[in-house]
């Protein structure tokens, strides 16, 4: 029998407006009346989930930041896996130099190395890129309140090192892919796992932590069997828990990494429901 269900948020378990399909919610919350503990995985920081928390009464353990974090709503309890302070300056120096926009999550909040006007204009213009009279969803990610929550200045990462600040993730975009033609090959630092197969939007992390690492230290203290634990995910920092679980989804239109790492590909997006038809298929197996 399923005891735990863990979902990714964006483009797993939420939709481009960041609502949860409503046959998925009601589902999903019948299951935890019937005591099954849920957990979300995702790669936002607590910043960036509170809203969804909010919006759907949500209470629940959170991996946060790629698995850099484990945590609750409350933060009673927070566990964290920093990135190697050397490493960190060698990466963010890099990419700063580079021009990309750099949002850098840590224990003490969001930190960039520009202030928040121009970190602002330079999000929105990324947000907008493809269509710069688009309106965008109101959204934490698309509204100035909700992305620049909690958000700090530093000079530079050596600044950050020596206030003592842990960072857990580095967010990397760039609004010109064709000038940084080659960057990847610069940035095969020692401790650091990348995640993303474009050099225009790289996330990384330390690499002693992912969400399938954390996630596997955290159903052994629960006490959980990996096939009472089931995962869904659609990316390719999703790809690390989806093959360690036997009971592991991915989204109609999930990356390859995930869909090759998933027990099931499930016919609908998370737009449609894809969460709902998972945990359709566990309660026709009689595990929920």
């Amino acid at each position: 029998m399923i005891k735990c269900i863990v979902c990714d948020l964006d483009g797993t378990l939420i939709r481009f407006n960041d609502t949860i399909e409503e046959k998925t919610y009601l589902l999903l919350k019948e299951c935890m009346n019937k005591g099954i503990e849920f957990i979300i995985a995702t790669g936002r920081d607590i910043n960036m989930v509170i809203d969804v928390l909010d919006a759907y009464d949500l209470d629940c353990d959170l991996i946060l930041n790629n698995g850099a974090q484990y945590c609750n709503r409350q933060q009673t309890f927070n566990e964290i896996y920093p990135m190697d302070n050397d490493a960190f300056i060698k990466v963010a120096t890099i990419l700063n130099d580079y021009g990309y926009l750099l949002a850098i999550h840590t224990n003490q909040g969001k930190y960039s190395f520009v202030d928040k006007e121009t970190f602002w204009n330079y999000h929105y213009t990324l947000l907008t890129k493809a269509n710069p009279h688009m309106e965008l969803p109101k959204k934490t990610f698309t509204t100035r309140e909700g992305y620049l929550r909690d958000l700090h200045y530093a000079q530079n990462a050596q600044e950050m090192v020596d206030k003592g600040i842990k960072v857990l993730k580095i967010d990397a975009r760039h609004k010109d892919v064709y000038s940084i033609q080659g960057v990847r090959e610069q940035l095969n630092i020692n401790h650091l796992d990348m995640s993303s197969s474009f050099e225009d939007n790289i996330e990384i992390t330390s690499d002693t932590s992912n969400k399938g690492l954390l996630l596997e230290k955290i159903i052994l203290k629960k006490g959980y069997q990996k096939d009472e634990v089931a995962v869904f995910g659609d990316g390719e920092n999703d790809a690390p828990m989806l093959k360690s679980f036997p009971y592991s989804f991915a989204p109609q239109n999930a990356s390859k990494h995930a869909i090759n790492a998933a027990t099931y590909h499930l016919s609908l997006t998370c737009e449609d429901g894809a969460v709902y038809e998972g945990l359709k298929m566990l309660k026709d197996m009689k595990l929920i």
